[in-house]
């Protein structure tokens, strides 16, 4: 297991206690979801590209290179990218409390559906607006 998986795999455990928290307490983690996403709050698992890669890719997929650039748009129905190699790389998200969903790719990238795209200071588990934002993702 990669050193991204764990630390997303980490991550997912923490969120996973928060929205159990957050049911327990009579909070919905359902309201706000999209139908297709409702179901998981849980990580898609690994975002080591050797583990996450299909041939498979959707006619309609988008290009990595073009969505991962920072300060752009991810779109609300991303679902993963064609990396430069030709495959398929899904996407690798945590579901937050408030419905939405924490997407990264790689160890560089990151952003909520619909929202932005951030790129991280270095790596991923060292940057300061990542962790804060998988902070407030569990809230």
């Amino acid at each position: 297991m990669g050193h991204t998986t764990v630390r997303r795999l980490a991550a997912s455990g923490l969120l996973a206690v928060a929205l159990s928290a957050l049911t327990a307490c009579g909070g919905s983690t359902d309201e706000a979801q999209d139908p297709g996403t409702a179901a998981s709050s849980t990580t898609e698992e690994s975002s080591d590209p050797a583990e996450s890669e299909s041939s498979d890719a959707p006619a309609d997929a988008p290009v990595c290179g073009e969505v991962w650039v920072s300060g752009g748009k991810i779109a609300r129905t991303y679902r993963g990218c064609v990396d430069e190699s030709g495959g398929y790389v899904e996407r690798d998200s945590v579901g937050c409390s408030s419905g939405q969903r924490l997407v990264v790719f790689g160890d560089r990238f990151w952003g909520v559906q619909g929202g932005t795209v951030y790129e991280a200071d270095g790596s991923l588990d060292q940057d300061r607006d990542y962790r804060d934002a998988t902070r407030r993702c569990a809230a």
